[in-house]
């Protein structure tokens, strides 16, 4: 089995959009309270604040326990802009009347989350096009009074329709580039990935090279892991590379490795030492089950037929690691078992003395 080390994120944007939508419930909860406290609610508020709770804890359900999580991103953006919306207007025709701006100043402050959920969860064309078009609905709407569609006799209510206008053109143009910041965070976290995973992938076999299998074993010694190290090299590989040529030496290569890794355990750690000599990390504390898995690896190259050069076999060095015991001893022990094998016959594992 091939291990890969790769960074992980803190926070995924799944994870965000669940405690997002926890936090919202208990925000509207609390403003639905206070509003029926000090008597200040809407008839269609009272309603509004109920379906809506209801719609968020269908949409957490739908996204932690149904992992249907892009699902409920956009049944959430799509309930939220059309309940904001229609209170958007309905509010706005109920101050143009009474000349009371509280319900719809109170409705304006949450069009802009509209903003931030389109372009944190809505891919980004979506996201754009999705706040211009509320942004557009908004203007509009703002703008009938100057067309003489409606009658404003409050000034303060002409004076903050002007002000949204602006400020949510800002909080939009702010919304983008967040993003654009986020977008370019997200190529370079990648590219980071990708470097990572260069330097420490063999180029020609896709497995972990001399660089990874130290860290790994790093790891392991700090860690106090037991572990045997299988020392692998392919027998009279040089004669490949001299009758058939260095491509048919790395096809060989790449068979000999696909063979290997369809006969590793899950726990265990395959990697090109250098050249043809490879290493397997094999976990575990019984050194007698390392030295199963490299008679059941050598076999299986034995027996496999090889497109070109036809038979191909392995001899291996088997050395189990020892607490408070030098890595370099573990290595020096494996290493003398692979010089035993090669030169009592080849084709067979020799476990260390």
């Amino acid at each position: 089995m091939t291990s890969h080390t790769q960074p992980q994120h803190l926070v995924s944007d799944d994870k965000l959009f669940i405690n997002l939508m926890l936090i919202g419930i208990v925000v509207i909860a609390a403003i639905w309270t206070l509003e029926e406290y000090f008597n200040v609610i809407l008839p269609y508020d009272r309603y509004g604040y109920f379906i809506t709770i209801l719609v968020a804890v269908f949409c957490l359900i739908l996204a932690h326990f149904l992992k249907r999580c892009d699902t409920a991103k956009i049944l959430l953006f799509f309930y939220m802009s059309l309940y904001l919306i229609s209170l958007t207007i309905l509010s706005f025709i109920s101050s143009a009347k009474s000349g009371d701006i509280y319900s719809f100043a109170s409705t304006l402050q949450w069009i802009p989350i509209l903003y931030l959920v389109a372009f944190l969860f809505l891919p980004v064309k979506q996201a754009v096009f999705s706040t211009l078009t509320i942004y557009a609905l908004l203007v509009g709407l703002l703008i009938l009074p100057y067309m003489g569609f409606v009658q404003i006799e409050s000034s303060a209510l002409k004076a903050l329709s002007m002000n949204i206008t602006l400020s949510h053109a800002v909080y939009i143009f702010c919304m983008f580039g967040v993003i654009k910041l986020k977008q370019n965070q997200k190529e370079s976290q990648l590219k980071a990935i990708q470097m990572e995973q260069a330097a420490n992938n063999d180029g020609l076999l896709g497995i972990g090279n001399r660089r990874l299998l130290q860290a790994e074993l790093n790891s392991r010694v700090a860690k106090h892991t037991p572990f045997s190290l299988l020392l692998i090299d392919i027998d009279c590989f040089k004669s490949i590379n001299d009758i058939h040529g260095h491509l048919v030496g790395d096809d060989t290569l790449r068979e000999i490795t696909q063979c290997m890794n369809n006969n590793l355990r899950p726990q265990d750690v395959l990697g090109r030492w250098g050249g043809e000599e490879f290493l397997v990390i094999a976990n575990g504390a019984k050194f007698d089950s390392a030295l199963t898995l490299a008679e059941r690896m050598r076999t299986a190259v034995e027996s496999h037929t090889f497109s070109t050069v036809g038979q191909v076999t392995v001899s291996i060095g088997v050395a189990q690691f020892r607490p408070n015991t030098p890595l370099s001893q573990t290595f020096s022990e494996a290493d003398n078992a692979l010089y035993q094998a090669k030169n009592t016959g080849r084709n067979q594992v020799v476990a260390a003395a």
